[in-house]
């Protein structure tokens, strides 16, 4: 496709699709009430670039801003924060917004940055690149703090990688807190935790420093009910990322036991009644699931697409009897297994990060499992038989 001059950005978006005619009025966007009383798009645009379009994030963040978006959801680990702060700047020298202000900004902490000394450096490096004086949501990315290089395969294991140890994440929550307390940071979060972690953080901070939201992996194929209804009988608003199957994710979150959720037959069914796209389906589905009660992240680089995405935010597309199929659709398919992230004691299985399985209150009751897991595996070597020799 050649590229294609937006009218109004000056500048010039590669292989970004057609411009679209069409604007959504932000205001006719459905928003959650947080506890402070501030109010957050239901709807957000992702700026995760699933490592083909990071080269585009910066035009398709302006012309999502320009169609109508106004929750922008931001990590550090994208690597592209500056460019989404330009982004920002562009959309209000262009007339799109007025000012920052009229953003809600989602951004997270990432699992390189959890140790107590890097945690406030990492959040005064997101605001300066995304142009900010405070972050309106704050979302510790992962539980632990493992890493991987970026753009890395699915075999990649990091040697030092540990799991959940309660204590040593607490001294990452309370860095979180100090931030919150001096006006950096608007509400605390959370995304990919399990039950099991968030209890105990629950636990252990005060009413003021609890999450108020969790973003978690949530699309038609993987409902997560359970797991939602648990955090929101704490208070804590669920947002779902993957909202529509994400088919463009990087090749190593895709498996063959992989299911799509745009080629389902039911969701392609109801698409056909009511005259939308599967990927309305799956989103208004999103918005109006347990009764209005969350949000979605979704993520496009076409003009049209983002307006054909922000729609289902904007009003109900979908009957009772329609979010009835597609609440029976459920296949726990999920996508992101994380394997990426998993330490030696799991052996290999990615199931061990999501079960609650190996969570540890201590990093020295940790230190005795890891331990007893090398005496065992040792013994196992030396005994099992695992080659006959004819």
């Amino acid at each position: 496709m050649p590229a294609v001059q937006f009218q109004g950005h000056g500048h010039v978006a590669p292989n970004f699709g057609k411009y679209s005619m069409t604007t959504i009025d932000p205001t006719s966007v459905r928003q959650l009430r947080l506890p402070s009383g501030r109010l957050m798009p239901v709807a957000a645009y992702g700026t995760f670039h699933s490592d083909w379009a990071q080269a585009l994030m910066k035009d398709a963040t302006v012309e999502a801003i320009r169609v109508g978006w106004r929750h922008l959801d931001t990590a550090r680990a994208y690597e592209n924060e500056a460019e989404i702060g330009e982004a920002i700047r562009i959309a209000i020298r262009q007339g799109y917004i007025r000012s920052k202000e009229e953003l809600f900004i989602t951004g997270k902490l990432w699992n390189g940055h959890m140790k107590k000394r890097d945690v406030a450096p990492a959040l005064e490096s997101t605001l300066r690149d995304l142009g900010l004086d405070q972050i309106d949501l704050y979302l510790n990315h992962w539980p632990w703090p493992n890493v991987h290089p970026p753009g890395c395969t699915g075999n990649q294991r990091n040697p030092d990688a540990v799991p959940y140890i309660h204590e040593q994440f607490m001294e990452t929550w309370g860095e979180l807190v100090k931030l919150k307390n001096a006006g950096k940071i608007v509400h605390l979060g959370i995304s990919n935790h399990t039950e099991l972690t968030t209890r105990l953080l629950l636990r252990d901070v005060a009413q003021d420093e609890r999450p108020v939201v969790n973003q978690m992996e949530m699309h038609p194929l993987f409902q997560q009910t359970e797991l939602r209804r648990y955090f929101e009988s704490e208070g804590i608003l669920c947002t779902g990322y993957m909202a529509v199957g994400s088919p463009k994710r990087p090749a190593r979150d895709t498996f063959k036991e992989h299911r799509a959720d745009l080629q389902d037959p039911v969701i392609l069914q109801i698409a056909a009644e009511n005259g939308i796209t599967p990927g309305q389906v799956a989103l208004a589905w999103a918005a109006q699931r347990m009764n209005h009660s969350g949000g979605y992240v979704v993520m496009t680089t076409h003009s049209d697409r983002m307006v054909e995405n922000l729609i289902p935010a904007t009003k109900d597309l979908l009957s009772a009897e329609q979010m009835r199929r597609l609440d029976a659709i459920d296949a726990n398919n999920r996508l992101i297994w994380g394997q990426v992230f998993l330490w030696p004691e799991a052996d290999g299985d990615w199931r061990v990060l999501w079960d609650d399985s190996q969570v540890f209150e201590k990093t020295a009751d940790y230190l005795r499992f890891k331990k007893a897991f090398g005496e065992f595996m040792a013994v196992k070597q030396q005994t099992t038989v695992r080659h006959v020799h004819a």
